[in-house]
Order: structure tokens, then C-alpha cells, then sequence
């Protein structure tokens, strides 16, 4: 089978799709395809394995690229970044030359009225056409005004691409955050079914017993009780799983069957670097929403400038080349070539209070800016001693929990035994077993939870990344779940 996809648009959407394409290569059944490449001045043909059915399995990584293709709130942010690009050749079109041109016609009728050699008035018709051509250079040669908008383009620019890194962190935690919250939700049902199988299990044999005489009546009816209660939460979580599994599908554009899950072996590397102030240092420079504020203090200060720049003169060299036709009261097909070259100099004396009204606006703007910039710092170095609290402490969680599981699995088959012994009971039995099955929940949540800290952490720090989503993929996610089934 071949397909033949054709792009036309190259950049940051290309690679990303050719990563999707490359990555499945590796996760799925391998079909032929052909991407054509439309870009001036030439064609790129590029061929790729892509899979036969996209939607058949999706890891971490991928589901990343494909939010970068499809989520319409990061789509939306590249257009917002697009559009302030533009301000830097806005601003830069106020330091050079404009030049303009006109033309008018006009056709004249009305009455004359004279004395004639008599002394007597005398009236005749007067109609003739009137035309006017002119082409008009101007150059700014001295002009604070138009220099300080040339700034404020560039600082808008600039603005827009620290937004737009804030977009980037934010749509990457949204599509990791609803990736592992799809795992939780699958590992709560199987676990949530492998507990209501159990407790099946355990009534089939205690109504045996009690037919035997070897069990009561409040033995089986206790495990009943569990057992309709592990069923109803049995389809609550299948509920929660197909919600997470949609909301995963509106990021991705995709709604995947299969999904990359956590492996048997879950390793803690230290983080890299180790020391809380190094994470600090880097998410001062680099933090997303820290640099979109302080961008945000330098478009201020250029309009400080630009509201200022009413109070100079400026100085303008202005070139007029003009063409004219008409007949007049004392002229017929009068013509007219003119030539000009001079300079303007236009002086400010008085705008009524306008001027100085602007620059205090403009200064209290970028006072509130600058305390907003302070805000942004101590919110993210806040977020960043939370996350690199939650990242070492949810690594002792998870090995306290792993010894919890070990110690539960032991104390179930203790309890069966002391069961089966006469020195426990029943409802000691069942009540271990809960327990056991909430450690292994615990355990899931928290590995999970983990990882999503260290996305976090590396986001906070400004460096979250395609490779950051391919480096969590390849350490802690290899198994494949068929998620469709666990919500049937």
C-alpha cells in the first residue's frame, strides 16, 4: 500500500509531523508513503514508513507531536506569534522613506461678468478643466518618535516569542498531563476488575462452604457486599477512563486504541542538576512566563520613549515633483512643471496637556509591569521549590510504596492462611486485601505523578522540549495497552 501526503508549508509543522511519521515507524504496522514537500524554489521528495492505522498505538512522544499538529490552542498561539513578527517590519517602515503620489481632475463651469470699453457689465460663460499630478519622497532624518516606534516593534516581536514559549510549556504539560491521566485511569480499572474477580472468586467458594457447613451465612454476605460494591466502582472508573481517553483525543487529534504504559521496572535517576539553586538560577533566565514578563517591561519602556518624543522637534526631507494643466480667468492651457526639495522642521509648542498625560501613563504602565515582572519571579522560583520537592520526595514515596505492595501481597497470603487456621477472620481477609489493592493504586498514582513533576520541573525551567517527552518515553514507558477493551 503507498500513499502520497503533499505539504505546503515548511518549518516547525513539517518536522513535527515527520517526527510523528518517523517515530511510528516504530510503533505500528509499516506501510510505503511518499511526502511531497511543495517549497520555492524547488520540490523535496522525502520518503517515510507511516502507519497503516495512526491511531493504533501512541506513546508520550508522539502524542506531543501530534498536539503540536492538531490542538487548536497551540495552532492559535502560532498564529499569535506570526502576527507579532510582523511588528519588527512594522516598526523598521517608520525609518524609511515613504512615497506617495496623486492626481485630480476638475472641470470648472460658472459665470464671468466684466465691463466692456462702454462701462457696461457683460456676461459670458466660463468653462474650463483643471488636472493636477504629484509625486511626493519624505525622509525622516530626524525623528525620535519614529525611532522609538522602530524599538517598540523589535520589543513586540520579542514579547510575542516569550508568549509564545509560554503556549509551548503550557500545551506540552496539558498533553502530558492528559497522557498519564489516561494510564491512571486504566490502571484503576484493571486493578478495580482484577479486585472484583477476586472477590468473585472468593463468594463461588464461600457459598461452597456454607453449603457445606464450613462458612456462614454473614461470611458470604460480607464478601457480597464487597464484591457489588468493587462492581459499581468497576464502572465508574471504565466512566473516568473514557473521559480521560476524549480529552487525551481533543489534544491530539487522534483517538488512540493503544497507548505506551509504564514499565515493570521503574527507575529513579537523580535529577540533573542536583542542587534547588541551580533550578532556581535556570527558571530566573529562562522560565517561560518570567521571560514573557520581563519582555513585557521592555515593550513598556520603549512606549515610555515613544510618549516622550512628542515633546522633540523633527526634521523631514520632502521631494515633490508636481504637473499641472488648466485654463484660468487670465490663461488658456496654462501647464506647470515644478521640482522641489527642502526640509521640514516641525517644532511642538503646545498640545494642550496631551503629551505629558501620555508619558505619565506610560510610566505608571511600566511601573505596574515591573511589579508584575517581581510577581512572575517569585510565583515561578515558588513553583520550581515545589516541584523539586515533589520530584525527590515522590521518589521516596514510591520506594515506601513498592515496600507497601511487597508487604501486602505477603500479609494477604498471611491472612488466608490464618483464615484457613481459624485465628482470623473473614473480614480480616477482605480488609487486606483492600489494602493491598489501594498500596497498588497508590503506587501507580504516584509514579505518575511523578513523572509529571519532572515534566513540570523541566518546564519551570524553561526547557521543556521534544527531547525532554522522548527521554521520560524511552526510561519509563515500553508496554502496550489496549485501552479500548479496559473501557468495554
Amino acid at each position: 500500500m503507498s500513499n502520497t501526503i503533499v505539504l505546503h508549508n515548511t518549518g516547525k509543522r513539517l518536522t513535527a509531523l515527520l517526527q510523528v511519521l518517523l517515530r511510528g515507524a516504530s510503533l505500528g504496522r509499516r506501510v510505503a508513503a511518499t511526502l511531497v514537500v511543495v517549497s520555492a524554489p524547488a520540490l523535496a521528495f522525502i520518503t517515510a514508513p507511516v502507519l497503516a492505522q495512526p491511531t493504533d498505538l501512541i506513546d508520550l512522544s508522539s502524542a506531543a507531536r501530534f498536539m503540536q499538529l492538531n490542538d487548536h490552542s497551540y495552532r492559535a498561539a502560532i498564529s499569535e506569534n506570526a502576527a507579532a513578527q510582523s511588528e519588527r517590519d512594522k516598526g523598521r517602515a517608520g525609518l524609511l522613506p515613504a512615497l506617495q503620489a496623486g492626481y485630480s481632475y476638475y472641470r470648472v463651469s460658472g459665470a464671468r461678468s466684466q465691463p466692456d470699453f462702454r462701462g457696461r457689465r457683460v456676461e459670458s460663460d466660463l468653462r474650463y478643466n483643471s488636472s493636477n499630478a504629484f509625486v511626493q519622497l519624505r525622509q525622516p532624518l530626524l525623528d525620535y518618535g519614529r525611532y522609538a516606534s522602530y524599538e517598540r516593534g523589535h520589543a513586540l516581536a520579542d514579547q510575542g516569542m516569550a508568549k509564545f514559549s509560554v503556549s509551548q510549556k503550557q500545551a506540552g504539560l496539558r498533553v502530558s498531563a492528559a497522557y498519564l491521566n489516561v494510564l491512571l485511569a486504566y490502571n484503576r480499572v484493571r486493578l478495580q476488575e482484577s479486585l472484583a474477580d477476586s472477590l468473585a472468586d472468593m463468594k463461588k467458594t464461600f457459598e461452597s462452604r456454607y453449603r457445606r457447613s464450613e462458612a456462614t451465612l454473614t461470611d458470604v454476605q460480607e464478601i457480597d457486599a464487597r464484591l457489588s460494591l468493587a462492581r459499581a466502582d468497576v464502572i465508574a472508573t471504565k466512566d473516568q477512563l473514557a473521559v480521560a481517553a476524549r480529552e487525551l483525543q481533543s489534544l491530539t487529534g487522534t483517538a488512540p486504541a493503544h497507548l505506551a504504559a509504564l514499565k515493570p521496572d521503574f527507575p529513579l535517576p537523580s535529577l540533573e542538576p542536583a542542587r534547588l539553586d541551580d533550578w532556581l538560577e535556570r527558571a530566573r533566565v529562562n522560565n517561560p512566563d518570567v521571560r514573557a514578563a520581563r519582555q513585557a517591561v521592555n515593550v513598556a519602556d520603549t512606549e515610555v520613549d515613544q510618549a516622550g518624543s512628542r515633546y522633540l522637534p523633527t526634521l523631514n526631507l520632502v521631494a515633490t515633483y508636481g504637473r499641472s494643466q488648466s485654463d484660468s480667468l487670465s490663461s488658456v492651457d496654462q501647464r506647470n512643471n515644478t521640482f522641489t526639495v527642502g526640509l521640514q522642521l516641525d517644532i511642538p509648542i503646545f498640545t494642550g496637556g496631551y503629551t505629558t498625560a501620555n508619558v505619565a501613563r506610560a510610566r505608571a504602565d511600566r511601573a505596574r509591569l515591573q511589579h508584575e515582572l517581581t510577581a512572575a519571579i517569585e510565583r515561578t522560583q515558588a513553583e520550581v521549590t515545589r516541584l523539586y520537592t515533589d520530584v525527590r520526595s515522590g521518589a521516596d514515596r514510591i520506594k515506601a510504596l513498592q515496600s507497601a505492595v511487597e508487604s501486602g501481597t505477603q500479609s494477604l497470603k498471611s491472612a488466608r492462611k490464618g483464615f484457613e487456621a481459624g485465628v482470623m477472620s473473614n473480614l480480616d481477609v477482605l480488609n487486606t486485601q483492600d489494602k493491598l489493592y489501594q498500596s497498588r493504586f497508590e503506587l501507580v498514582r504516584a509514579q505518575l505523578t511523578y513523572l509529571q513533576a519532572r515534566l513540570g520541573l523541566v518546564a519551570a525551567a524553561g526547557d521543556l522540549e521534544l527531547n525532554a517527552f522522548d527521554e521520560i518515553n524511552t526510561q519509563y514507558l515500553g508496554p502496550a495497552v489496549d485501552i479500548t477493551r479496559a473501557g468495554q
